[in-house]
C-alpha cells in the first residue's frame, strides 16, 4: 500500500495537513472541497512539521499515477490534473496535482458527499443547503 505524508495548499498560504499517512478517502473530500470552491493545488510527500519532504524520499511515476488513479475512482466531476514530480533542493522528492474548479457541476465524493470550503475548512452541505444552491444555477 501506498502511504505518502500530505499537505494541501490553496495556492501559497492555506494549507490543511492531513497527517502521516495517506488516507485518500480522506483526501477525496479535500479534493472535492477545493473543486466546489476556487481550486488548488496537492502536495504529496511533503512532512509536516519540516515543510519539506524527506531527503531521501523517492516518487515513482507508477506511485503517482496510482495515487491520482485511486482519487479519481473516489471523486466524481473533479478535475485532477498536471501532475508533476518535483525534486526539492535537498534532494527529496514529491508530487504536486492540480485541482480545478467545477464550474458546470457539483464535486461530489463516489458516495455522494458533497464539501465546500468555508475559510480554511471542508464543510459538508447538507440536503436543504444543496436544494437552495440548485436553485440559482
Amino acid at each position: 500500500m501506498f502511504y505518502l505524508n500530505i499537505q494541501c495548499y490553496i495556492y501559497a498560504e492555506d494549507k490543511i495537513k492531513i497527517g502521516k499517512s495517506a488516507d485518500l478517502k480522506e483526501l477525496a473530500k479535500t479534493c472535492v472541497c477545493l473543486a466546489n470552491t476556487q481550486g488548488g493545488y496537492l502536495f504529496i510527500g511533503v512532512e509536516d512539521k519540516d515543510k519539506l519532504p524527506p531527503n531521501n524520499q523517492k516518487i515513482n511515476q507508477e506511485e503517482m499515477n496510482d495515487v491520482i488513479k485511486k482519487l479519481r475512482s473516489l471523486t466524481n466531476s473533479v478535475g485532477l490534473v498536471n501532475p508533476k514530480s518535483i525534486t526539492h533542493e535537498n534532494g527529496g522528492e514529491y508530487f504536486v496535482i492540480q485541482i480545478y474548479p467545477s464550474m458546470k457541476t457539483i464535486a461530489t465524493t463516489s458516495d455522494g458527499r458533497v464539501f465546500v470550503r468555508v475559510g480554511d475548512e471542508c464543510t459538508p452541505v447538507k440536503g436543504e443547503e444543496l436544494t437552495k444552491s440548485i436553485r440559482f444555477i
